[in-house]
């Protein structure tokens, strides 16, 4: 199984590797899968105060404002400080996105473009990971393969994902966030959707699996925050998972 795999906002592919290694090491090793690391086409500035956080520079995204903003809070990332926690996954998204943010539809179209061009250059890949922006850049790249499909007879390329920590994908057209009490758009591929319960934006996490197919998304919580699981009970657990998809829909790589 090949993975394509994209980092969070502020991060790299260098920088992605080692954050995977616990789990690329346990499923190289039995040639169960390979791994290829990118990053997104942005050059980006952490906000203020969570330098240290993000690492020595380069940081990169893959979506970023289309403009200029005027307010820091206009930039949905850098509001996440204040995240909110209401009832539901979608009514806690929706309350994150009511003051308005900065358009990003420029910068969501160049992503998809980055995207493909890799696809075509450096793949065919079987599987595509994500962790936070990188799982929501990955979960609306999945639908557009399935709207391009569906339009156009392009076969998708990817037959599975998985997703660390993300947000719900956005409509590839219009670029509104997709919630599944909103629309009955869904991702159709198998999905394992990676989560803290302790992360304080696991309500976006959720809201992400929600517009997954039920009969083929799974859930797997690692009891922490909004990181990837390192400790190696945690990460057997998961390579386990692969392993068991990659043999129930013959994914090799």
């Amino acid at each position: 199984m090949r993975f394509l795999c994209l980092p969070g906002a502020y991060g790299s592919s260098d920088k992605f590797q080692v954050q995977l290694a616990p789990i690329v090491k346990e499923l190289t090793e039995d040639g169960t899968a390979t791994f290829h690391f990118i990053h997104g086409p942005c050059k980006a500035v952490p906000p203020e105060g969570f330098e240290a956080y993000f690492g020595k520079p380069p940081y990169y995204r893959f979506i970023e404002p289309d403009r200029d903003v005027e307010k820091t809070q206009d930039d949905v990332l850098a509001r996440i400080r204040d995240f909110p926690h209401c009832e539901s996954p979608e009514d806690t998204m929706r309350e994150l996105m009511s003051e308005g943010v900065a358009t990003s539809h420029r910068s969501t179209d160049n992503a998809l473009k980055h995207l493909i061009k890799i696809m075509d250059e450096r793949g065919p890949f079987d599987a595509i990971i994500g962790y936070s922006e990188g799982a929501t850049v990955a979960a609306t790249l999945l639908l557009h393969e399935q709207r391009r499909f569906k339009k156009k007879g392009i076969k998708p390329m990817f037959k599975y994902a998985i997703f660390f920590a993300g947000w719900p994908p956005v409509d590839p057209d219009t670029h509104h966030m997709i919630l599944s009490d909103e629309s009955d758009v869904v991702i159709e591929i198998p999905t394992c959707h990676i989560i803290g319960s302790l992360d304080p934006y696991v309500h976006g996490s959720l809201a992400l699996y929600n517009v997954c197919d039920p009969a083929t998304a799974y859930l797997f919580d690692h009891a922490k925050g909004h990181t990837l699981p390192r400790d190696k009970e945690t990460v057997k657990e998961l390579a386990n998972v692969v392993r068991e998809v990659a043999c129930l829909y013959g994914i090799h790589a």
